[in-house]
């Protein structure tokens, strides 16, 4: 009878259970300390701990809203003793945890096990446990926990949500990819506090990494990261002999994976659904979040190199000369990319250094970088990205990072512009397809200066030797004169140039006059310029040259003639000078000062050089 009245009053009880655990308010700590204090009035229970089967787990209620530490029980450690309704090898493998307890209640319902009631024993309960009544006691049990497990689910669940649409709504609030990591490493913080946490992000990253965040290494990564990385899923990972137990989730877009989130406690361990679930959303959504800002920046950046082209073309396409186009276009890139060195080069027999190519490439030191570049193009016109030159060399260099791409003209590869920096993986993708927009857009205007140079070239050239036309002596001195401090004009008359023509015929005549220019051409060098004055007449002007220095070329220049020549002809000259003691003098009066020397010279015996005086007559043909 007595063993009925206990019955009773517990179907009471439950019966109020059941009625506090719909109210609001009710959570499964109140239900803890309903089920504890029940325990203790009946039957004198102490020490009462519920534990619930989840996820492979058996999980602790809490005792209090202050217990967030609550302990879990690997399943499968303790599987067997349930199964075999061991009670004492039950009891003895949660003592570690809970020392005092001695005794256990397994809560079957049609054979699956619910939970285990651990407490420490009572002679009522013992008494209790033999009666006919036990078997409906557990089923109360049973029905109570069932309900309890299920309220704390859903709230589990519910909590869960509003953690994850706050994740979402995080994330999502940002365009600043420094910001999302910031963000993500405060969650893996709020959330996984007793997990030790790292964030493998992919090698795209353009700013410094902050504490716990690396970039991907694609040869000595853990397997687990890199299934994870690679398959984009979640991967589990066990290293048994450290002690260490992992869980890694791909920090993952719509268009790709960025990177990889790893948790880990140093002990065997079995992550829960929840854990799996909150972390597989976190990389999901800071995965997309990422991949958002990344294409914002990558749009607002394409803006930015759209302009930055489109101002850079609208300017080389001015009237530049090839010089001054190569030295915008080497400050425009140095400007974008930063480079340490840059270098502007043109293949012809050899590589030379144009306009715009700084110091460092006209070393000895540099040979290594610019015959590989220039061996690279030589075989193709594809342009090259290398993020650690080292690499490759066997030497040890300065500069590892370069980007080399061709200036390609007609289909040719002309040159080539080469761009380098001391640290590894310091140029981005982005900045080897841009710069491969600006040279491909450059070229064509390389390409229309050139032509447009070898025209005026062709314009400003006699035909038949290759010396200057008349005009464009005519400008150049008259230009030289305004700027310069002195100058020497001479002006050379073939002798008996009549003669040579008469008898061995105009086209031997017309040799004669290459031989002579090409002569002039290599005594005058970078000295001055050489020109045809007419019929047989070439000058020679010589910028700020001493007259002494001048009399001396113009010796060599008759010597060689005299000697050279086939058949054999002689030279007269004219010589007239300027500087500041001759300031009167004009460029037309300097040519007819050399006209009167020569016509002295023709006319005192030919065949010499004569300086322009006073005393020598001055033509007024000219």
């Amino acid at each position: 009878m007595r063993d009925q009245h206990i019955m009773d009053a517990i179907k009471g009880h439950i019966l109020d259970l059941w009625i506090e655990i719909h109210r609001d308010g009710f959570n499964t700590f109140s239900y803890y300390s309903y089920l504890n204090e029940l325990l203790y009035q009946q039957f004198q229970l102490k020490n009462v701990e519920y534990y619930f089967i989840e996820e492979k787990q058996l999980r602790k209620l809490r005792h209090h809203q202050q217990d967030f530490q609550s302990h879990h029980i690997a399943l499968d450690c303790i599987l067997t003793h349930i199964q075999n309704n061991s009670i004492h090898h039950l009891v003895s493998s949660v003592q570690i945890h809970h020392p005092e307890v001695n005794d256990a209640l397994i809560i079957r319902q049609k054979g699956d096990v619910e939970g285990v009631l651990f407490f420490t024993s009572s002679p009522k309960w013992e008494e209790f446990k033999q009666s006919d009544y036990f078997a409906e006691l557990m089923e109360s049990f049973y029905e109570s926990a069932r309900t309890i497990k299920q309220q704390y689910q859903n709230r589990a669940e519910n909590r869960l949500n509003k953690e994850l649409l706050k994740m979402t709504e995080l994330f999502h609030s940002t365009m600043n990819v420094e910001h999302i990591i910031d963000a993500l490493l405060q969650e893996l913080e709020s959330k996984f506090p007793q997990y030790e946490h790292q964030l493998i992000l992919s090698n795209d990253q353009e700013h410094q990494l902050p504490k716990n965040v690396s970039v991907y290494d694609y040869i000595n990564e853990r397997p687990a990261t890199t299934e994870s990385f690679v398959s984009g899923h979640l991967v589990h990972e066990n290293f048994e002999e450290h002690g260490l137990t992992s869980l890694c989730a791909p920090i993952k877009g719509r268009q790709g994976t960025y990177g990889v989130i790893r948790i880990e406690k140093h002990e065997k361990y079995q992550f829960t659904e929840y854990d799996e679930r909150k972390l597989s959303f976190l990389g999901d959504t800071s995965g997309k979040a990422l991949e958002n800002a990344k294409l914002y920046g990558q749009s607002h950046r394409l803006v930015s190199d759209l302009q930055f082209i489109n101002e850079s073309f609208h300017d080389l396409n001015m009237n530049l000369s090839q010089k001054e186009m190569l030295e915008y276009l080497s400050k425009q890139i140095s400007k974008a990319f930063k480079p340490s060195e840059l270098a502007v080069v043109f293949m012809n027999q050899r590589l030379e250094m144009e306009t715009g190519t700084t110091p460092y490439f006209y070393s000895n030191e540099s040979a290594v970088y610019l015959e590989y570049i220039g061996e690279h193009f030589s075989r193709t016109n594809e342009p090259l990205f290398v993020a650690d030159f080292q690499e490759l060399i066997d030497l040890e260099i300065p500069y590892a990072s370069l980007m080399a791409v061709p200036i390609i003209i007609r289909e040719k590869v002309h040159g080539f512009v080469l761009l380098v920096h001391e640290e590894a993986y310091y140029f981005s993708f982005d900045s080897y397809k841009l710069i491969q927009s600006i040279i491909r857009h450059s070229s064509l205007a390389i390409s229309n200066v050139i032509l447009r140079e070898q025209l005026q070239e062709m314009v400003n050239r006699d035909n038949l030797t290759k010396l200057f036309a008349r005009h464009y002596l005519d400008s150049f001195v008259e230009k030289a004169m305004h700027i310069d401090r002195q100058g020497v004009f001479v002006l050379f008359d073939i002798d008996d140039f009549k003669q040579v023509n008469d008898k061995f015929g105009h086209h031997q005549g017309d040799r004669v006059l290459e031989h002579v220019a090409k002569i002039i051409q290599e005594e005058v060098g970078e000295c001055g310029i050489g020109a045809r004055w007419g019929g047989e007449e070439l000058a020679v002007y010589l910028p700020n040259n001493q007259l002494l220095n001048s009399q001396q070329i113009v010796a060599r220049i008759s010597q060689r003639i005299a000697t050279e020549t086939v058949p054999k002809v002689t030279v007269s000259a004219g010589v007239s000078y300027w500087n500041h003691h001759r300031k009167h003098v004009t460029y037309q009066s300097l040519f007819k000062e050399a006209d009167a020397a020569l016509y002295f010279a023709k006319g005192n015996g030919k065949n010499q050089a004569q300086i322009y005086t006073k005393k020598m007559e001055i033509k007024e043909s000219l």
